[in-house]
């Protein structure tokens, strides 16, 4: 699947809704985490914001804060700064098989909601050909998906076998799933 067919089938799963995408100061975002994102997922934050899909899973949006500087800047437990920092250390301590990285090169783009699992990427070689890795804290198991953010999402919500490590998740196969954005959430707690 190419990145403009999975992002056509991603907008039919999930239509974008008006006034839902978020702006980034991306420049400032790639000289904080001295790297620059993939298209994929800037066309999703551009599109959806920072969103939580099927109550399940969030997709972060990216600031400036980073692994390196997430204490000093108090960022929240949420922030991919913070998480990322969290991800690395669990590399580390899980001891991963069969995967060929650093901890430093792991960047998290999201998380499950009940915490069973994290998404992240492998930033080696060029960002839109990044991998997808994925942890399962029950099974303290890291799987590889060489397949870029946006495709992955497309596979898990189609059930397409690749990524059958999520198959007992809510979105596995969800078609139509929920979604709210970061600013849909604040709107509806003000109310």
């Amino acid at each position: 699947m190419t990145a403009q067919s999975s992002f056509e089938v991603l907008t039919e799963l999930l239509p974008p809704r008006p006034g839902s995408g978020l702006a980034v100061d991306w420049s400032a975002v790639e000289e904080a985490w001295e790297l620059k994102f993939p298209s994929d997922y800037k066309n999703l934050i551009a599109q959806y914001g920072e969103v939580v899909l099927g109550d399940y899973l969030s997709v972060m949006a990216p600031d400036t804060v980073t692994p390196d500087t997430w204490e000093q800047a108090d960022a929240a437990r949420a922030s991919m700064g913070y998480v990322t920092a969290d991800t690395r250390g669990t590399w580390e301590d899980t001891e991963p098989t069969g995967i060929d990285a650093e901890p430093e090169e792991l960047v998290t783009w999201g998380y499950a909601s009940n915490a069973d699992h994290e998404f992240c990427w492998l930033t080696r070689g060029e960002p839109d050909q990044w991998p997808v890795l994925v942890f399962t804290h029950d099974d303290d198991v890291w799987t590889q998906h060489n397949v870029g953010m946006k495709e992955y999402l497309v596979h898990l919500l189609t059930a397409q076998p690749d990524v059958d490590v999520m198959a007992d998740s809510p979105l596995w196969g969800d078609r139509s799933p929920s979604y709210v954005n970061a600013e849909e959430r604040r709107r509806a707690r003000g109310k």
